[in-house]
């Protein structure tokens, strides 16, 4: 049930960001819903449904996208692999201490963009990208984080079987 939950949360959110999400901008980057559902349930999840999120999260974004197919799919794996590491560590004190996974793993996600996508101006131009585009996408995604990390394990305790937070 998970992978169906996973590929229609993949698939909204990338439709949401590719529609009405793209015309509202905070500090001239949007939110990344399906980054955020990815790392939340890789922290909360073993980490193969956190694999399972990222790679349909990846996919859907990748549909919605212009850039290079599967460029999405490496960098949210990449997300999932640090957010799963975090959140397995700190998820059983309390489940919502996972949200300190996603500044870390959102990083992972752009940094992993910029090294897939060719700028121009080479490394300058990545330069210029990572603090323009990168930084402010890393803190409002880190600040959409807590709201979306208690919806997560809503939506976690309400369709996973108990001992859901178990490794």
């Amino acid at each position: 049930m998970s992978a169906y939950v996973g590929l229609a949360i993949g698939l909204v959110g990338a439709l949401l960001q590719a529609t009405i999400l793209a015309d509202y901008r905070v500090a001239g980057v949007h939110p990344d819903l399906v980054l955020l559902a990815v790392i939340g349930w890789a922290a909360l999840h073993r980490m193969q449904d956190g694999l399972l999120w990222a790679s349909l999260g990846g996919l859907s974004t990748d549909l919605a996208s212009a850039g290079a197919f599967g460029g999405s799919v490496v960098a949210m794996i990449a997300a999932a692999l640090i957010g799963g590491a975090i959140g397995r560590r700190v998820r059983r004190s309390h489940p919502f201490l996972a949200v300190l996974a996603v500044p870390f793993a959102a990083a992972a996600y752009y940094l992993v963009g910029l090294i897939l996508v060719p700028a121009e101006g080479g490394l300058t131009g990545r330069l210029g990208l990572a603090l323009e585009v990168a930084g402010p996408a890393i803190v409002l995604d880190s600040l959409i984080g807590v709201p979306a990390m208690v919806l997560l394990i809503w939506l976690s305790r309400a369709i996973s079987p108990p001992g859901w937070s178990s490794p």
